[in-house]
């Protein structure tokens, strides 16, 4: 194993202009290289970014959606020899003085690192009543559809992935739903997962999610209930919760 594992950390973002300087600026020193997926913003998101040095960008007109520019950023990574890739929201929710705590993990074997809110005393007294029960329940459909498999907070767009998962990957939706449909599939494919718990910040008006309850909060047990059927974990259930093909980690669909 390698003792410094280096990263790229892909930043989605869609109109960040208050945002996304900040967030680049305490990014920088904490990885090996930075992407920015400009994700057709209509404010002055692009200026800001260009003003940044050392970091490269990717964009477009046409706002397609998040995990249209996860795929984009995904795409880069493979183009390039970083060993792991780490996604982190532009909106300032997510302090890259975390990342430290990836690195630690990624050194335990594992293949998947998942940020959690749970348990923290900011997800207790902030994260709004809406948003903890839609991660609640995205929580427990995972669990009951995929045989136990359990992650603490599957909306949460802080993670990190070694460049094994991301070359066999498949997703296909372009919303916020897609990061909820890697997780599956990471799973379904036998990656090791496990967490990292961090702060967030839910009581300032310049750290506000895109991410809509009533809009994009619906599509995600449908990319679940979609992929029990696909897949059919439950098959295997006799086989001690092990899904008979994750062992070969080639992509399930042809």
């Amino acid at each position: 194993m390698k003792d410094h594992l280096s990263i790229m950390a892909i930043v989605p973002c869609y109109n960040e202009e208050g945002r996304i300087a900040k967030t680049l600026n305490k990014l920088i020193p904490e990885v090996d290289s930075v992407c920015v997926i400009n994700d057709g913003s209509t404010d002055n998101t692009i200026k800001e970014i260009e003003n940044i040095d050392n970091i490269d960008i990717i964009s477009y007109s046409i706002n397609r959606g998040k995990g249209y520019a996860i795929k984009q950023g995904i795409n880069h990574f493979l183009k390039s020899n970083f060993d792991v890739v780490l996604f982190i929201d532009a909106d300032g929710q997510h302090s890259p003085e975390n990342i430290k705590c990836f690195k630690k993990k990624f050194k335990d074997n594992v293949d998947v690192v998942v940020a959690s809110r749970f348990g923290t005393k900011e997800w207790q007294e902030n994260m709004p009543i809406l948003r903890k029960i839609s991660n609640l329940l995205s929580r427990f459909g995972i669990w009951i559809l995929y045989n136990g498999f359990v992650v603490e907070d599957p909306q949460n767009g802080f993670r990190a992935y070694r460049r094994e998962v991301m070359e066999v990957i498949e997703f296909d939706t372009c919303g916020y739903e897609a990061e909820t449909e890697i997780i599956i599939d990471a799973y379904l494919k036998g990656f090791r997962f496990d967490k990292v718990y961090i702060k967030s910040i839910y009581n300032n008006e310049e750290n506000h999610s895109k991410f809509s309850l009533f809009r994009d909060t619906w599509k995600i047990p449908g990319v679940m209930v979609r992929g029990f059927f696909r897949h059919k974990p439950f098959i295997f259930r006799s086989y001690g919760k092990k899904i008979l093909y994750r062992n070969s980690r080639k992509k399930l669909i042809t």
